[in-house]
């Protein structure tokens, strides 16, 4: 169940966050097929649904659902909404814990922190530094 929380370590958590970006694969183990991962981290949500209707994330970024994360599909829209890569495929934490997997620049990004209230303000903070102020939010070539 998505509220249930996780107990892991950090270093888990980013051992996972590699499988995904490596489409199911970890130290030359296969643990998911890579279509798994496609599912996992495409927008499955009906195009018909309205962008007011995908809003459960705000200031998140634009984008769905795929079978376990939110999706980003497009990049971001306002300086008040997040950074990030169209394609990346992430999860917060009501803790305030976030991890991003994005496939257009390689990257694996685990942010651990125990903060309540939720820190909408200090995700978009922390993604500043890692993608730069000036990203676009256009893959790498």
């Amino acid at each position: 169940m998505g509220g249930s929380g996780i107990v892991t370590t950090v270093d888990d958590y980013m051992r996972f966050a590699r499988m995904l970006l490596n489409e199911g694969e970890l130290e030359g183990q296969r643990i998911l097929h890579p279509a798994t991962i496609g599912l996992m981290s495409t927008d499955m949500l009906d195009p018909r649904i309205s962008m007011e209707n995908r809003m459960w994330l705000p200031g998140k970024g634009i984008g769905g659902f795929g079978f376990n994360f939110f999706v980003r599909t497009a990049p971001p829209a306002s300086p008040d909404e997040n950074r990030g890569t169209v394609g990346e495929f992430f999860w917060a934490g009501l803790l305030s814990m976030l991890f991003w997997v994005d496939p257009g620049q390689n990257m694996t990004v685990i942010f651990a922190t125990q903060k309540i209230p939720f820190g909408n303000a200090l995700h978009h903070d922390f993604r500043a530094p890692v993608l730069g102020v000036d990203y676009s939010g256009i893959p790498s070539e």
